[in-house]
């Protein structure tokens, strides 16, 4: 055979092959940046005896990846559209892969800090990016479609598996390994992109939004540091007010902002269907009480119970498996009841775990106590998602479903950090951890009647909520 013939050979295999490699890659960036939004937080409390700092340090750990994630993410997915998304995908794996290496070798909390935004970053360029990719890799619909649920479900064990793996890497290497893991991968993934990863023809028209991708990060971060540092500064202190008032001008700036663009991050249009505009606000509830959980139970098992990482990283285990079975559940649930009826009974499930958890946490208290509690959360939250998800996408119409699944996720995130800097404050308000994180459960249980009341109250039911939203495609972000 010469040599000429072999090479076309080679080029149909690489060709006919490149759908799956795709999507493999793809998968690899989801699994890698979900994973650092849940990983971090069973090393916390190793973190503070390395570097010192106070809870309060500890919260901008978690919400410096959160905040930049949140904060980037549609101006992400506009520049994969400009610039190209191969290429953009490149560049925050690029951005991600280096942070990571700064947050393993950062010496004090600022570096570590800064490092974690810069990881944030990176990951608001590969999320939006990665089922664009998936998208454009697969032809056949029946193909796309399987695709898309490898994607979801990768995220799913990556956050749920996060805490766990976690532990582990502490318990074997230090809280050190948990940002080195990422480098291989990051590596791996970046020459695999170049090399299998299909070119694209970017869409030069789309503008990035400049002026409101600073606006909205201003806003943010003022908020979520009136939220984490009003507990140390004071909540009447000048600071904290400036601040608070900073942020409510910010955030109006950013609504005339986006009303006058010719081409918003953030159409404020979407928010006219009541139905989009209680769903993601939905998930930003679900979100705050889920992601502030994490964050104090984490610290709940290692200073109260006096878990190693390891014995945390498995205490949450039957926690994150029953997310990722009920996961799969919900959809059919969703399927067989409509949208409404798995979001409320999430909502109450849930709720009821969080109030129990409050009346079971105690000093000295066994795990066997709190277990029911976490497992009634475990089982009650991942019913809210997916029909949250399918909600929003069949409220837009079709070339608004990138944007709309954005807006969402990006909503989530604002919600996750919130959450971290609400109930970690509460649990450093007082002298006495258990009653502060009791009292955080409690918010977390108001918070899911408060959104129950908004789901029975504006949410329509039935029939025609499985008829709109089998016509939608999956969400950008688990």
């Amino acid at each position: 055979m010469s040599d000429s013939c072999q090479t076309v050979i080679d080029a149909r295999r690489l060709e006919s092959g490149r759908p799956n490699l795709t999507a493999f890659i793809v998968c690899l960036g989801c699994v890698v940046v979900l994973l650092d939004v849940s990983i971090v937080n069973v090393a916390l409390q190793r973190i503070s005896d390395g570097l010192g700092g106070r809870l309060s340090d500890l919260q901008w750990i978690v919400d410096a990846y959160t905040l930049a994630f949140a904060s980037f993410l549609l101006t992400g997915g506009t520049a994969g559209d400009r610039y190209g998304n191969k290429q953009v995908f490149g560049v925050g794996f690029v951005l991600f892969t280096l942070a990571s290496a700064f947050c393993g070798t950062a010496n004090n909390l600022p570096i570590l800090i800064t490092a974690r935004v810069i990881q944030g970053i990176g990951a608001a360029l590969i999320i939006p990016c990665s089922l664009t990719l998936l998208n454009h890799a697969f032809d056949d619909p029946t193909r796309r479609a399987k695709a898309f649920g490898w994607w979801a479900g990768s995220g799913g064990v990556a956050v749920a598996a996060g805490p766990l793996i976690g532990g582990l890497l502490v318990n074997l290497f230090g809280w050190r390994s948990i940002f080195f893991v990422n480098l291989p991968i990051g590596m791996v993934a970046l020459l695999l992109t170049i090399r299998y990863i299909r070119e694209e023809k970017p869409l030069f028209g789309r503008r990035i939004d400049l002026a409101g991708q600073i606006v909205s990060l201003f806003a943010l971060v003022t908020l979520i540091t009136v939220l984490i540092e009003g507990t140390n500064w004071g909540w009447l202190s000048l600071p904290i007010i400036g601040l608070s008032v900073a942020c409510l001008l910010l955030s109006l700036l950013f609504v005339l902002i986006e009303a006058r663009q010719s081409d918003p991050m953030l159409p404020l249009t979407l928010f006219r269907s009541s139905q989009f505009s209680v769903a993601t606000s939905l998930g930003l509830l679900l979100s705050f009480p889920f992601y502030g959980l994490i964050f104090t139970l984490s610290l709940y098992f290692q200073q109260v119970c006096h878990y190693t990482p390891m014995q945390t990283g498995l205490a949450f285990l039957p926690v994150t498996g029953l997310l990722t079975v009920m996961n799969v559940y919900a959809g059919q649930l969703a399927a067989k009841r409509g949208m409404r009826f798995p979001i409320v009974a999430g909502l109450a499930i849930g709720g009821v775990g969080f109030f129990w958890l409050a009346f079971a946490a105690q000093t000295g208290a066994g795990y066997a106590t709190i277990l029911l509690p976490l497992l009634s959360i475990g089982a009650g939250v991942p019913l809210i998602l997916p029909p949250v998800a399918s909600l929003v996408l069949a409220s837009v119409d079709r070339p608004q479903v990138g944007l709309a699944s954005a807006t969402l996720n990006a909503g989530r995130q604002v919600g996750a950090a919130a959450g971290v800097a609400v109930l970690g404050s509460l649990v450093s308000a007082g002298h006495n951890f258990v009653a502060g994180f009791r009292i955080a459960m409690v918010v977390s249980g108001v918070i899911y009647i408060i959104g129950t009341f908004l789901a029975v109250r504006f949410l329509p039911g039935g029939a025609d909520q499985r008829s709109a939203s089998s016509n939608t495609v999956p969400p950008k972000i688990d």
